[in-house]
């Protein structure tokens, strides 16, 4: 992790090893301002310059120094905004991100004595507090290092917010690879497979979002992973950094930036508590004869958040192409059966998930399927073998309700086996 060193008279060595934040240089705090420098962090710059920080404003930082994430190190111009924030004596606050995230450190630089030496004094206390933070303490109130299972970064976010709200706003960096593996953004659930807006709408309606008004969000190390979690591809990485980025937006945020950074040490920290993988999604089998087939995310044939609109319709044209060149092949006859999540009423999720299944329909007869061999039903929540949506407290899980939403495709004729 970035630290900051000492200035003046004690200006030295770093508090630890193979980290960087600070030297001696001038300034305005006592004896002459900390200058935060970039580390070693690799390869790569912050590509979205559409939205600067704001220098000398309280600064909130949520870190992942946990289980399969990259031992953290902060971009160049996150430490920029580190050093203007201690020089304009604002807040800094630091989260961890673990199952259950909490603030681990929330000061200001505040001088401190009746002379410059004193003054000195304050100072490098301040910077040693924050350093000793920074590199993981023994105590579990304050260790930036994981102390619980899992990785919930959207209740991290909300915890940033909260007290950048009461500093009266600023900045907020987060600096983990954003795979959440807890209710209700779990990417175990399959969320690498669905489309940042269709995440968010579920966010935004479940009212789940974190309020980020005003704020301005850097993301950094998005999508990138240690073992054991296996690599994302590109693809995978880029979703995760629009699903996040997505998610800032519509919590709010002023705007986003995301730091494209390629971390150089991909090993993440030893001896802290678990997290579960996310296994990267799999693509959707073709139709095939006599099959079942899911229609939805996984083989491009998703709908709109609340919709009967194709979330991709080339890609959904080119699916269910494929599932007309079996029924047309074959002579086979299909059942559109179409599902929703248990989001909404009983009786609006019978007539959408209906509605659904006709939109399949009515692309299959454009493709030359007669009519008579298609079958539409719309069975809402209740379709067998769905995934529980909610969790223990009723909320809204997002991961199975996205994955509730789909058109089940069931084909049959004279050669498939009887069920």
């Amino acid at each position: 992790m970035n630290i900051i060193h000492r200035t003046a008279a004690v200006c030295g060595a770093a508090l630890l090893a193979g980290t960087v934040l600070a030297g001696c240089g001038g300034g305005s705090s006592p004896g002459g301002a900390s200058q935060v420098s970039a580390g070693a962090t690799g390869t790569g710059s912050v590509a979205d310059s559409s939205c600067p920080m704001t220098p000398g404003a309280p600064v909130a930082l949520a870190i992942g120094a946990r289980s399969n994430n990259p031992k953290p190190s902060l971009p160049a111009s996150a430490t920029d905004l580190l050093n203007s924030a201690i020089t304009a004596k604002k807040p800094i606050i630091v989260v961890r991100i673990d199952g259950a995230p909490q603030a681990v450190f929330n000061q200001a630089y505040t001088p401190s004595g009746a002379n410059t030496q004193s003054q000195q004094q304050s100072y490098n206390d301040y910077l040693s507090n924050l350093n000793d933070i920074l590199a993981g303490t023994s105590n579990p109130q304050t260790d930036i290092r994981a102390q619980v299972p899992q990785a919930n970064v959207l209740e991290a976010l909300a915890v940033a917010a909260d007290n950048l709200e009461a500093a009266g706003g600023g900045n907020l960096i987060m600096v983990d690879s954003g795979l959440q593996t807890t209710d209700p953004l779990n990417f175990t659930t399959g969320l690498l497979a669905d489309d940042p807006q269709t995440i968010v709408s579920y966010l935004k309606s479940a009212g789940e979002l974190p309020d980020l008004k005003g704020l301005r969000v850097q993301f950094s190390g998005l999508g990138w992973t240690a073992a054991p979690q296996q690599s994302l591809d590109l693809p995978d990485r880029n979703n995760v950094t629009g699903i996040w980025q997505d998610i800032a937006l519509a919590a709010g945020a002023s705007c986003v930036e995301i730091d494209t950074t390629t971390p150089s040490n991909r090993t993440s920290l030893s001896g802290l508590p678990p997290v579960s993988v996310v296994t990267p999604p799999a693509q959707g089998e073709a139709p095939t004869s006599c099959s079942t087939t899911d229609l939805n995310d996984s083989n491009n044939v998703g709908f709109e958040f609340d919709s009967t609109t194709f979330r991709d319709p080339s890609g959904a044209q080119a699916t269910l192409q494929k599932l007309a060149n079996v029924i047309i092949s074959t002579s086979e006859s299909v059942t559109l059966t179409g599902a929703t999540s248990s989001e909404g009423s009983d009786a609006y999720n019978m007539q959408l998930s209906l509605e659904r299944a006709e939109a399949v329909k009515n692309l299959l007869v454009q493709m030359g399927v007669p009519a008579r061999r298609i079958t539409t039903v719309g069975d809402g929540s209740h379709l067998p073998g769905r995934l529980n949506d909610r969790g223990p407290n009723g909320q809204l899980l997002i991961g199975p309700a996205i994955q509730n939403r789909k058109v089940v495709a069931k084909l049959s004729g004279a050669a498939c086996p009887s069920s």
